[in-house]
């Protein structure tokens, strides 16, 4: 696994996750793992691209897309093409179960860290899983 991506629409909210990798508690570990977050315009993909081309860009780069909102809306979203193109190597794609809460409570947040640090440790036992939620 080479990277984690941000979906457009949890930028904010991965950043204040980030801070609190970043922190003290968290840092060694953090650290030790050396796995980039990289935003939509680092990666050179347009926002308005269709969740099939997001899934497989990720894929392809071996990099974890970190979403919010991806769903079942047609034969290209992102819920529809893993059904479809999903197998045991492909890596999990993390989902907030409740971004709105990161803003608004560390606790949660803390506990989003904590999940997304043991899926990230472990993450070749989750490959084929499709998608995970965090917490």
């Amino acid at each position: 696994m080479d990277g984690l991506l941000m979906d457009n629409n949890v930028e904010g909210h991965v950043r204040i996750l980030e801070r609190i990798l970043e922190s003290p508690s968290w840092r060694e570990l953090w650290r030790h793992l050396q796995i980039p977050i990289v935003s939509f315009a680092d990666a050179g993909l347009d926002p308005n691209n269709v969740d099939a081309v997001i899934w497989r860009h990720c894929q392809s780069r071996q990099w974890i897309l970190i979403t919010a909102n991806r769903n079942k809306k047609d034969d290209d979203s992102l819920e529809s093409v893993i059904e479809k193109e999903n197998n045991a190597k492909c890596l999990p794609v993390l989902t907030l179960a409740d971004a709105e809460q990161i803003r608004h409570s560390r606790t949660y947040a803390e506990r989003v860290v904590e999940q997304l640090l043991t899926y990230l440790h472990w993450i070749d036992n989750y490959r084929g899983t499709g998608r995970l939620y965090l917490p």
